[in-house]
């Protein structure tokens, strides 16, 4: 065969090796795995941050994945196809794990929504211990429910009590914090989901309401008072902030989370928020026509209560706010009282 190969003119046997070659280039092109910047770049190790202490792995990159924004942590994976739009993200379990960050929550916060746009955001899947049927069987939720460790970016619980045991497991903490008035109309909502909206003032205008409203404000009260004199690093997110401001505070979450986020990723997370646990309500009476009375005056002071501690709270330092809710409770009751003495 060599012999045959020798009798071969020489500009035919370049040619070959020229056309060899020059199929390898289309054929890594067309695959991504060849671009201008990926020949002569790769992920600089020695400036990833590894939370593990292990030394990340050399990853070529794509023309997408230049960014630094999207290539400065290890643990993101997940690539965005060029001149692709913007899909909803199937989130993936994390390889090496992750520190443990909990998510903290009342029923009725909106624990599934934010879960939902964490994942969104950074790709990788959120876990939960109480490994609910319903979220299990979900394209969005399965990856992750009934992971309880490191594999997830953050771990959910609702528990209407502060664990000291489940506290200890974790790093860092984020409460979400809903409003007060929202959250036990919510819950008591999902206790009647027989009930259609247009028959609100049906369910409101019972015994049970006013019975359930005085329990809970109860355990709301303390369940928000105990967690946030955790110690531990607390990002306090306030509900509210993703409703009217998401891109600012996705942006504050993924500093928390100390996931370095590229502006795509939080315009695409804008673009698939919705999800499908998000629940569409159109009441048809306001907060105040049920809370009446005692039940307004009894929520009000137990927010104000844990404006107080929020207050010793960021003093403390280890604490972050996504806005400043109960910030100005505090400070318009000062100004109340200050009005009042000098009347």
């Amino acid at each position: 065969m060599f012999k045959s190969c020798r009798r071969l003119p020489k500009g035919l046997v370049l040619l070959l090796i020229a056309g060899c070659i020059a199929m390898v280039i289309v054929f890594l092109k067309s695959h991504g795995g060849l671009t201008k910047r990926s020949l002569i770049k790769t992920i600089p190790t020695q400036n990833v941050r590894s939370f593990t202490g292990r030394k990340p792995k050399v990853y070529r990159t794509s023309d997408v994945d230049m960014d630094p924004l999207r290539i400065a942590s290890p643990y993101y994976k997940m690539k965005i196809p060029k001149n692709s739009t913007c899909k909803e993200r199937r989130p993936v379990l994390h390889k090496p794990d992750l520190p443990l960050t909990a998510l903290i929550s009342y029923p009725g916060s909106g624990s599934t929504w934010v879960r939902h746009l964490i994942q969104q955001l950074t790709g990788i899947a959120t876990g939960s211990p109480s490994c609910r049927k319903k979220l299990k069987n979900s394209k969005s939720f399965s990856v992750g429910e009934c992971v309880n460790n490191g594999k997830v970016i953050v771990i959910n619980s609702n528990d209407r009590y502060r664990h000291k045991k489940f506290e200890k497991r974790f790093d860092k903490l984020i409460i979400l914090y809903r409003d007060p008035f929202d959250t036990l109309r919510s819950v008591y909502s999902s206790k009647h989901p027989g009930h259609s909206e247009s028959v609100d003032s049906e369910i409101f205008n019972v015994r049970g309401w006013y019975e359930f409203v005085r329990d809970h404000t109860t355990l709301w009260e303390r369940y928000y008072t105990e967690w946030l004199e955790a110690e531990r690093p607390v990002f306090l997110l306030y509900y509210e902030d993703l409703k009217t401001n998401l891109p600012a505070t996705l942006k504050k979450l993924a500093h928390f989370l100390e996931w370095r986020v590229h502006k795509k990723d939080i315009d695409c997370t804008l673009v698939t928020s919705e999800g499908h646990f998000h629940r569409r309500h159109v009441h048809n009476i306001t907060n105040s026509e049920i809370f009446v009375g005692k039940l307004w005056h009894k929520l009000e002071d137990a927010e104000l209560n844990l404006a107080e501690i929020a207050s010793e709270r960021r003093k403390a330092g280890n604490y972050v706010e996504s806005g400043t809710r109960l910030k100005n409770i505090l400070e318009k009751a000062d100004e109340e009282d200050k009005e009042d003495t000098s009347l």
